[in-house]
């Protein structure tokens, strides 16, 4: 006889459709916002377009010291990006003809809530190793509480990374009676996998291995675990350097070229912002580690210490000295998202007020970093005319990072009240810097789409069509015309208005060529 199975009701039910909506809520559905997705998602297209997953490159007018151009055929950004969007592409080119460029870049957009998504139930999961039975609902916590939250629509790859590390970490601090080699394996997979999209992160993985040994220390069996743990964490970057080799010529390039690395930053800039300063720091734009976390670490095992803290500011070390320790445009310290589930799992150890503090005054300082795309904030700060006698960073990146005038935290607030008809002051304005242009306006920053929608504004355009037109020109730039008609071809096929795409391959005199006469994309 079958037992029909019983709905889901309880705080489980509540927590799920919490999760759900603030994962769906700042959706936008164009399938890139940031540069770096643009590069990776091209690479992938590639793959469906002409069958190799590469793709031609736009050849650099100047050669950046601090920042190489990308290979002729491939993303800087490695193999692994690429590889991980392939089932988001694949689930939607078939239908890439008849379901339209928006539908095709919602799909692929589906990529980044996944991505949160996954972050957020590992931390659970690591959550309830500290404390058994700990509510469901601080996945919802976790992901609406910092700077977690703005990832669900923004093209990066740090909250994939961040699950892998998350739930490699469940497993390196919950050790069991008789655990066999498949933990110790599985735990040296997800945390390689991480690394594998962002391979800075292995020089967190000594901390993750001691405090594997630190959580076994009094078991029989340690020795072993540890020593599986660090052979499959071998083959892990074994398996990184290998692609390495045959994709870039060599074991150490990850794919930017560097023939030595720009960690250059000072560490009082660098590392400092990444865990304290008001622009880019963790414990501000987090402030459930201030408030709970951090106090709720000394209720915590050795392990969990060495791990939750150590991992964190080994990474906020080293990555607060590479040259662009800030991570451009992105919402918050986009480098330590990887870690921020390790970061803020120790709350659940807290007393409850202070963790309710610390998930309330997290919602309000992330909450704009959802409403608002950090681009435009970028974008109108980058055209600021310093104060006079000031010297200011020319790149808008380094402007936001590094005064706390221009602080994101600040600045996304600022706009949201200039739509809302509410004059806060403006101190860049009065310390006598001069705007190159107007602040943007709702129609331009406002970014989820259901909002954009319920307002009568008009809908993002897609990008994907783009991203074929400009690889296009790329290839012809690069010497191989006859992959040029290939996707200005798909471009055209997604996007029959695409003027640019059709225009290029009447120039070619290439079959396929055609146009509707509407006004063509950017």
């Amino acid at each position: 006889m079958s037992v029909a199975p019983r709905p889901l009701r309880g705080p489980g039910a509540l927590a799920a459709a919490l999760f759900g909506l603030l994962l769906a809520f700042p959706f936008v559905g164009r399938a890139v916002l940031s540069s770096d997705g643009g590069e990776v998602l091209a690479e992938t297209l590639g793959l469906f377009v002409t069958g190799r997953l590469e793709a031609p490159t736009t050849p650099p007018e100047y050669i950046d010291p601090s920042f190489p151009p990308a290979p002729p055929l491939h993303s800087r950004y490695g193999f692994f990006p690429s590889l991980l969007m392939v089932p988001f592409v694949a689930a939607v080119w078939p239908l890439r003809g008849a379901a339209g460029a928006a539908a095709v870049d919602a799909g692929i957009a589906l990529a980044w809530p996944v991505g949160t998504a996954l972050s957020g139930l590992a931390f659970l999961r690591l959550a309830r190793v500290l404390r058994p039975g700990a509510s469901p609902l601080w996945a919802a916590a976790f992901l609406a509480a910092t700077p977690l939250w703005p990832y669900a629509s923004d093209s990066f790859f740090e909250p994939w990374s961040g699950a892998g590390l998350a739930a490699a970490a469940a497993i390196a601090l919950a050790p069991r009676e008789g655990e066999g080699a498949g933990r110790a394996l599985a735990a040296a997979l997800l945390f390689g996998a991480g690394c594998w999209l962002k391979p800075v992160l292995w020089v967190t993985a000594p901390v993750l291995v001691l405090a594997a040994a630190l959580a076994r220390r009094e078991r029989e069996g340690a020795g072993r675990f540890v020593a599986l743990l660090l052979g499959g964490l071998g083959a892990a970057l074994a398996v990184a350097l290998a692609v390495n080799l045959v994709r870039n010529g060599r074991l150490g390039d990850f794919g930017y070229g560097y023939t030595s690395l720009p960690f250059v930053t000072s560490l009082g800039t660098g590392p400092l912002g990444l865990l304290l300063l008001p622009c880019r720091g963790l414990l501000v734009y987090a402030p459930l580690v201030l408030l709970a976390a951090l106090p709720g670490l000394r209720k915590a095992p050795l392990a969990a210490k060495v791990l939750c803290l150590g991992a964190p500011l080994v990474l906020a070390l080293v990555s607060g000295r590479w040259y662009g320790w800030h991570g451009g445009s992105a919402w918050g310290p986009r480098y330590l998202v990887p870690v921020l589930a390790l970061a803020v799992a120790p709350a659940v150890l807290a007393a409850r007020r202070a963790a309710l503090a610390g998930v309330a005054l997290g919602v309000l300082l992330n909450l704009p970093g959802v409403l608002v795309s950090p681009g435009a904030w970028l974008s109108y700060v980058e055209r600021l005319a310093p104060p006079p006698g000031a010297a200011w960073p020319e790149r808008g990146g380094e402007r936001i990072s590094e005064d706390a005038r221009l602080s994101p935290l600040y600045g996304h607030p600022w706009l949201l009240a200039r739509s809302l008809g509410l004059a806060l002051p403006a101190p860049w304005l009065s310390g006598g810097a001069r705007e190159g242009v107007a602040p943007p306006t709702a129609s331009q920053y406002l970014s989820p789409r259901l909002l954009r929608a319920v307002l009568g504004l008009s809908s993002i355009r897609p990008v994907v069509p783009n991203i074929l037109y400009r690889t296009a020109l790329a290839a012809l730039a690069r010497g191989v015309p006859g992959l040029a008609p290939l996707y200005a071809r798909e471009a055209l096929r997604i996007d029959p208005g695409h003027r640019p795409a059709a225009d290029l391959l009447r120039q070619l005199g290439a079959p396929g060529a055609r146009g509707d006469g509407t006004p063509g994309r950017e």
